[in-house]
């Protein structure tokens, strides 16, 4: 059995590198340090706080600006006290640059904006607000000292604003409609609860409640006729052990219904359930998995799915299913379960149990799950 590894590095992602690439434009900044009319003190101290951004803004582009809402993805919530640390770092940073380099110190204020955009934990009032205030402050403040900026790296500042603006909006309507809809498809799943509850009720009423009442009345009846008829007592004791063992048999079969997995039934649900969650669901017909190990399967699609849309981030999930084995493949990021928690682990005692192997093969491009039977 091959252990799957840890979920990948926020660095591995790749993500990051959208929001970082364009720290090529802090290029600008440094060469006005460089080319200052000021001590070598101050140019090595404004080199400091230039190469502090750059690593403070990479920071906040690998764990924070592409970090997944409430951690369901690949990456965990980043600490929004830390973040908002990290954000205040960069406004002091452009602050002390603003009194070196003068208004060659807003070419930082697009990373502001982006952070407070992508990364900021606040409300989108707030960071809408904050955005406003740095489109502001680069027309205000070289207003305020005398300083000439140009016309058009001002028309660009406030594009960005704007961009970032609705960009913010729009990542915050978002996850609003999928916190939306991962609540209504709990409330699916507890009401499908409920309603398997009742039906299970009324199997059980249905299966022992006649049968139950007619073995009282004849044990009443087998009482009686005890020492007035014993042979006739003797026939309704013979008809009570019947009536016993076919209602026992009728729960038995009710049970193993509720506790085994019918391989159609369950990929019909797998289906279901891949589809409301956004993945691309491609499943096989059953009937290509028919065999004496089609329950089995039945139980391993079952777990592999669950965790798929769980915990996996996928936008894809194939299934291929034979007689002698199923692989599930789905395209995610993987999941801290994949190490074999619970549900996992009992699936693979229940595969080995048959005599076949579970194998999981995790990494960032996605997760495998295969069961393997000896035909």
């Amino acid at each position: 059995m091959t252990a799957a590894p840890a979920p990948s590095s926020p660095w591995r992602s790749g993500r990051w590198l959208f929001g970082a690439v364009w720290l090529l434009f802090m290029a600008y900044p440094i060469i006005a340090v460089v080319t200052a009319d000021t001590g070598r003190a101050v140019k090595a101290g404004a080199l400091a706080l230039i190469a502090v951004h750059v690593i403070v803004y990479l920071l906040l582009c690998v764990y924070a600006m592409f970090d997944d809402a409430g951690g369901a993805g690949c990456g965990a919530r980043t600490n929004p006290r830390l973040v908002n640390l990290a954000i205040a770092v960069l406004v002091l940073i452009a602050i002390a640059l603003v009194a070196v380099i003068h208004t060659d110190a807003f070419a930082v204020a697009p990373y502001l904006m982006a952070v407070v955009a992508f990364a900021a934990p606040w409300r989108s009032r707030y960071a809408l607000g904050a955005i406003v205030v740095i489109i502001a402050s680069v027309i205000v403040v070289p207003e305020i000292f005398g300083w000439e900026i140009d016309a058009g790296f001002l028309v660009v500042m406030v594009v960005v604003g704007i961009s970032m603006g609705f960009s913010r909006l729009m990542l915050d309507g978002e996850r609003e409609r999928d916190r939306a809809e991962k609540q209504q498809q709990d409330l699916n799943a507890r009401l499908a609860v409920v309603a398997e509850r009742e039906r299970v009720a009324r199997d059980v009423h249905d299966i022992l409640g006649h049968s139950l009442t007619v073995i009282t009345v004849k044990s009443e009846l087998a009482g009686r006729l005890v020492d007035l008829d014993p042979e006739r007592a003797k026939s309704e004791i013979a008809e009570l052990n019947a009536l016993a063992r076919d209602a026992l048999s009728e729960v038995r079969t009710t049970v193993g219904a509720l506790r085994t997995p019918e391989l159609p039934s369950v990929v019909a649900a797998a289906t279901s359930a891949l589809t409301a969650a956004g993945i691309d669901a491609r499943l096989p017909d059953p009937a290509d998995g028919a065999g004496p190990d089609a329950t089995l399967f039945a139980w391993v699609l079952r777990e592999a799915v669950t965790n798929v849309v769980r915990h996996s981030g996928a936008t894809r999930c194939e299934v291929t299913l034979t007689p002698e084995a199923i692989a599930v493949v789905d395209d995610g990021c993987g999941s801290p379960l994949l190490t074999f928690g619970n549900g996992l682990r009992g699936l693979a005692e229940r595969v080995e149990a048959a005599g076949g192997r579970l194998t999981v093969d995790s990494g960032p491009d996605g997760t495998t799950v295969v069961a393997t039977v000896e035909p």
